[in-house]
């Protein structure tokens, strides 16, 4: 597969990133090469469906 020219690729509209476990997994495997914070490196960030029932939830609470 040939390479596209720099201009060919300027407008080009990516899809949305996916955190999963996977994502997760490799993050930790691959600590070393990531800069960041430890919490990045460590793995202790929220994956889209965890994320997801988090929002729901809050969104659910009733306002006093």
């Amino acid at each position: 597969m040939p390479l596209k020219q720099w201009f060919e690729v300027l407008e080009v509209i990516l899809p949305p990133p996916r955190i999963t476990e996977e994502t997760r997994r490799y993050t930790i495997e691959n600590a070393q090469r990531f800069r960041g914070g430890m919490r990045i490196s460590t793995g202790r960030f929220w994956t889209d469906r965890e994320y997801e029932e988090y929002r729901a939830r809050v969104l659910n609470t009733p306002l006093p």
